[in-house]
């Protein structure tokens, strides 16, 4: 029964070529759907990415309680002052917690494509920063002079925004900045980000008390008690969160959206294409109605004519995946966009990440399409009677 699957499976793949065109409506269909499926599910995927990347388990965020991101949160200065006596800080060679009080603050800036203003975070960095964040480097110019109205900013932000050159100034918050740098950190969020020191940025923009502090722990497993110590104080409303939690969090609504309209356009895609598999392989199966009844005269049982004409379906559904998976990976991966981040309305830029798992997906779709599409027009083949299927032209 195997062999005389195998043979049948052969013979039909054999004669694609004298039925190309048929084969091709099946295979252009399956390229669109898993091409188009695969770039929106790599776009969720960079942009959830992006914000993974930016959080490390031996890191925390402070922020207020009951707040969702710190750009709404509020530490006062007589509150920073407790949270720098938190147990399990990591120490620096002086002595003083490796910890930065921030001000998250958002200014206008008119965007490269379009023109039109878009918001860019602007964030106030403590003296700590670049010992608490080591993976964000320094990769032109020079960093920003404490007390003085000069940023350095992230790749992401220079690609995206006008006028964020080394050199150059810009207006934020009605105020003339120096753009003395350029920074990235491993493709994370804060590469879309302008930073400088903290108290000039709280004074620019009338802000009086700080947002959050991000401090690095002597390891991950310090966070208990640091946790336990902020909950636990009287003076603190705050709450102490690892940052590669408080980062997953940012991507919440909008992540889940893009991965939904991802599935829902494929789900919608797929309908067609499983419907075109379908008159395709039932057209197939009616032009070679005269092999496929002369293959039963000579005693082929059903299963194997079912299974070849299903297994035929199958390789050509998967042809059109690997061709739409390829193409998307060749088309979108790596490719930097920016988007709105939910949470705070400011700009954030990503690259589309083509992953092997979402090609395996794009894989299993055309599979269980070319299942599906298949088996009626196999079935169909098994039941022709011998003699019409013989006289057939």
């Amino acid at each position: 029964m195997l062999e005389r699957i195998l043979a049948m499976t052969a013979l039909n793949l054999r004669s694609l070529p004298a039925r190309w065109g048929v084969a091709a409506v099946v295979v252009a269909c399956m390229t669109g759907v898993s091409g188009v499926m695969v770039a929106m599910l790599a776009m969720a995927e960079g942009f959830h990415k992006t914000y993974a990347s930016s959080g490390r388990a031996d890191r925390i965020v402070v922020i207020g309680s009951g707040e969702n991101f710190e750009g709404s949160s509020s530490i006062a200065r007589d509150q920073a002052a407790v949270l720098l006596g938190a147990p399990g800080l990591r120490r620096l060679a002086d002595g003083a917690p490796a910890a930065s009080l921030e001000r998250y603050a958002v200014s206008a800036l008119p965007m490269k494509k379009g023109g039109a203003d878009g918001n860019i975070v602007v964030r106030g960095v403590g003296p700590q920063a670049q010992a608490v964040r080591p993976e964000v480097r320094l990769v032109a110019g020079r960093w920003f002079t404490p007390g003085l109205r000069e940023v350095v900013v992230g790749r992401g932000a220079r690609d995206q925004f006008v006028g964020l050159t080394v050199g150059n100034t810009v207006t934020l918050a009605d105020t003339a900045w120096t753009v003395t740098g350029v920074v990235e950190a491993g493709g994370g969020a804060v590469e879309s980000e302008a930073w400088g020191d903290v108290e000039v940025v709280m004074g620019a923009f009338s802000l009086t008390s700080y947002s959050s502090m991000v401090a690095a722990l002597e390891s991950p497993a310090a966070y208990e008690a640091c946790r336990a110590f902020i909950a636990g104080n009287p003076v603190l409303k705050h709450v102490a969160l690892r940052e590669n939690e408080y980062y997953a969090g940012q991507t919440g609504i909008l992540f889940q959206a893009m991965r939904g309209i991802g599935y829902l356009v494929g789900a919608i895609m797929g309908l067609g294409a499983l419907f075109a598999a379908i008159n395709t392989m039932y057209a197939s199966v009616e032009a070679r109605s005269v092999e496929i009844g002369t293959l039963r005269a000579l005693g082929f049982q059903g299963l194997p004519i079912l299974v070849s004409v299903v297994l035929e379906s199958i390789v050509l559904c998967l042809a059109g995946a690997v061709l739409g998976g390829g193409g998307a990976w060749l088309g979108f991966n790596g490719n930097v966009v920016s988007t709105v981040n939910g949470a705070s309305f400011t700009q954030i830029a990503f690259a589309f990440s083509v992953s092997p798992g979402l090609l395996m997906q794009g894989v299993a779709m055309a599979c269980a399409i070319g299942l599906v599409g298949g088996l009626p027009p196999a079935l169909r083949a098994t039941r022709i009677p011998i003699v019409e299927a013989l006289r057939a032209t």
